[in-house]
């Protein structure tokens, strides 16, 4: 019987090396079936650490795993923005003038149409 808790821990860390090579691969549209995947694999099994260096090491893993998913969807977000600045324009910028008074900096009208 102990050997197959210890299997099952040896799954979930092969999972987790799998995990951290599809998110440093970019493929983030696979996440949603690894993390079904994992959520199975912790709910349906008894994980036994074979000893306490080992469950340190697994710990990091999913920490390092999570980290990067982190960085992942931030980099997302940035690619996301820059494209929405690239397609409707800088916005305004604000800035004061000597006498400390607020002026607007690229303000456009409503009615102004971009075209390419």
């Amino acid at each position: 019987m102990h050997s197959n808790k210890t299997a099952t821990f040896d799954a979930l860390e092969e999972f987790l090396n799998k995990e951290r090579q599809a998110i440093l691969n970019g493929s983030l549209k696979d996440m949603g079936r690894i993390a079904k995947e994992k959520e199975m694999l912790l709910n349906h099994a008894e994980i036994h650490a074979p000893d306490r260096k080992s469950l340190d090491r697994i710990h990091h893993k999913a920490e390092h795993n999570q980290y990067l998913l982190a960085a992942a969807i931030r980099a997302v977000r940035t690619v996301s923005d820059r494209l929405e600045t690239l397609r409707n324009g800088p916005g305004d910028l604000n800035t004061y003038d000597k006498s400390g008074h607020r002026k607007i900096l690229g303000a456009r009208g409503k009615n102004l149409h971009r075209r390419a």
